[in-house]
């Protein structure tokens, strides 16, 4: 079987792929799909992992190459061929979105390795979308229409750390677990998580083996770390040792 060496974060229907079943490629996307375009094309988007950006399932420094193509429009009818073939942004959140997504990039991407960034600024200009990072580009190129698309190439730092993610903010989880902890008796009713809970919750390994009012609460928390904005690798740092510890209150 073919190692996967690249990640596609947000493939869509992998247009720009000269073998869009790239067997050294782990394509993932947040929908799967089916939609005939506005000139009877068929357009399919059929990752191999269903995955939000902002969440990847996957360790640290696990691929070589990663490529993050994210939705790039923000301004799109509900039912628009554009919103269908693209994707959307939340008007709303995309600062944080993509911020969190190149957060995600950097963190399972392995030291030296490359990170291959497709961005069209129809909307949203370039300069405020590489604001959200402070990893610097090696390689800048424009193409298309009016030269709008762009790609961009950056390299990660050998030492292994996680751009963005400063040790104080562990420091930081770590506290949120001391106070977490005492909180864990809090009664907490059944309810529809986001899907941002979900994908934290799935890389908790042991949460499935909690009882369900452990398995609530964990999400709970899981919530609240997420509105308070700490950066995803440090909630699932958390919430692993927060379900440890629920073991024993069982």
């Amino acid at each position: 079987m073919t190692e996967h060496v690249i990640l596609d974060m947000c493939c869509g229907s992998r247009m720009f792929w000269l073998d869009k079943a790239d067997p050294r490629a782990v394509f993932c996307d947040i929908r799967a799909e089916e939609h005939v375009l506005c000139d009877e094309r068929r357009l399919v988007i059929s990752p191999d992992v269903i995955a939000d950006f902002r969440a990847l399932p996957f360790a640290d420094a696990t691929f070589p190459v990663v490529v993050f193509d994210p939705p790039h429009l923000e301004r799109v009818g509900p039912n628009g061929w554009q919103g269908k073939k693209y994707g959307k942004l939340n008007r709303d959140t995309w600062r944080e979105d993509l911020r969190a997504g190149f957060r995600e990039a950097f963190r399972v991407l392995k030291p030296n390795g490359v990170l291959i960034f497709k961005w069209n600024e129809t909307q949203i200009p370039l300069s405020q979308v590489v604001a959200l990072t402070d990893e610097k580009p090696a390689v800048w190129q424009k193409t298309g229409k009016n030269d709008k698309t762009h790609w961009l190439i950056f390299v990660k730092s050998g030492a292994g750390a996680v751009s963005g993610e400063p040790d104080h903010l562990m420091h930081y989880a770590t506290k949120r677990i001391v106070e977490l902890e005492s909180l864990l008796l809090v009664d907490v009713a059944e309810t529809v998580w986001p899907a941002e809970v979900g994908m934290v919750y799935s890389q908790v390994e042991i949460a499935g083996d909690l009882p369900a009012h452990h398995q609530r609460r964990l999400k709970h928390h899981i919530n609240r770390m997420w509105l308070e904005k700490m950066p995803v690798p440090a909630i699932v740092t958390a919430a692993r040792s927060l379900a440890a510890a629920m073991e024993n209150y069982a």
